[in-house]
C-alpha cells in the first residue's frame, strides 16, 4: 500500500537527492584539488573549507525533508512494536506531528537569522567575505522543504487517525526489518527487469 503524499513527493525528493549529490561530488573534487594544490604547488582556493559549510548546511537541511519521504529518519521500535494498535496509531500520529512542529520550528528561527544577517549587512570572515543572506537564503529553502514535507505528512497522518484508518501505521510506523527487506528485493527485481527491457 503506497502512501499517497509519498507519491506526490518523491520525484521532487529525488530530484533534490541527486543534485545534492552533485554537489557533493563537485565540493569533493574542489576540496582534492586544494590539497594536491596545497602540497605540491603552494596554491589554493580562497574560501573552499567555508563554502563547503555552506553546502553541508544547505544538503542536511534539504536531506532532512528526502529523509521524511523515504522513511529514513531513525525510530526506536522497541516499545512501539509491543503496544496494541489504537496506541501505535496515536503514538505514530504524535511522532509526525512532532517532526512537523520541529521543522517548523527551526524554519521559523532560520527565517529569523536571515532577517538579522540582512538587517546588518553580515559577511563571512573569510578571504571571500560572503555576504551572508546568500548561502543562508539557500539554506532556509532547504529548511522550508523540510517543513512543507513535514507538515504534508502530519495532517494526513492526523486525518487518517481522526478517520479510523489502519494505514496510519502502515504509512507512518517504524519500518520493520522484515519490510524493509521486502522493500529492497522488490526494487532489486524492478531494476533487473528493467536492465532487461534495455
Amino acid at each position: 500500500m503506497n502512501n499517497p503524499i509519498s507519491k506526490a513527493l518523491e520525484p521532487l525528493g529525488r530530484l533534490i537527492a541527486v543534485v545534492s549529490g552533485y554537489v557533493l561530488l563537485g565540493l569533493a573534487f574542489a576540496m582534492s584539488v586544494e590539497i594536491v594544490g596545497r602540497k605540491l604547488f603552494a596554491f589554493s582556493f580562497q574560501g573552499i573549507d567555508d563554502i563547503g559549510g555552506y553546502v553541508l548546511a544547505i544538503i542536511a537541511v534539504a536531506g532532512a525533508g528526502c529523509g521524511v519521504i523515504a522513511k529514513t529518519h531513525v525510530r526506536i521500535d522497541i516499545f512501539l512494536v509491543r503496544l496494541p494498535k489504537g496506541l501505535q496509531r496515536f503514538l505514530n500520529m504524535l511522532a509526525m506531528i512532532a517532526m512537523a512542529g520541529f521543522a517548523c520550528f527551526s524554519t521559523w528561527r532560520g527565517a529569523r537569522v536571515l532577517e538579522e544577517s540582512v538587517e546588518f549587512g553580515s559577511r563571512a570572515v573569510n578571504p571571500l567575505q560572503t555576504p551572508l543572506w546568500i548561502p543562508q537564503a539557500i539554506w532556509l529553502l532547504g529548511l522550508g522543504f523540510f517543513s512543507a514535507v513535514s507538515c504534508a505528512y502530519a495532517v494526513h497522518a492526523v486525518k487518517l487517525f481522526f478517520s479510523g484508518s489502519n494505514a496510519l501505521n502502515d504509512f507512518y510506523g517504524p519500518v520493520s526489518v522484515n519490510k524493509d527487506l521486502e522493500e529492497e528485493l522488490q526494487a532489486l527485481e524492478e531494476r533487473r527487469e528493467e536492465g532487461m527491457e534495455l
